[in-house]
């Protein structure tokens, strides 16, 4: 436990600012992700828990890949990072949409929640 005290005393005394910037996207990133995970668990529906499992999930990351950019702060990490993030950004919402469609089929929701029900026929 130790060494890793120790590593991580190192990494804050030589990095300065961009350690404690980095740290703090990492603890805002991890938070965001612990709420997106708590409000999957606890949400009644999977129409509820599209906005649990989708939107912090996604900003989430996004502070995650910022801290990684900035403790790092190399062009080589930078194009690592906007590769993950893009395709982040593009299938998210084909997920969530997936998920929405899949849990109106089978009829895991509370219809009085919908005002409109566009898949009735």
């Amino acid at each position: 436990m130790t060494e890793m005290t120790d590593m991580l005393q190192a990494f804050l005394d030589d990095a300065g600012i961009r350690a404690w910037i980095a740290l703090a996207l990492l603890l805002v990133g991890a938070a965001l992700s612990l709420g997106a995970a708590i409000g999957i668990v606890r949400f009644p529906d999977p129409l509820v828990r599209l906005h649990a499992m989708s939107k912090p999930q996604v900003l989430g990351l996004a502070c995650c890949l910022a801290a990684v950019v900035v403790a790092v702060s190399t062009w080589s990490v930078l194009w690592m990072v906007i590769p993950a993030m893009v395709f982040q950004l593009a299938l998210v919402p084909v997920s969530t949409h997936m998920i929405a469609r899949a849990g109106l089929r089978s009829g895991d929701y509370r219809h009085e929640d919908l005002l409109v029900d566009d898949t009735e026929t």
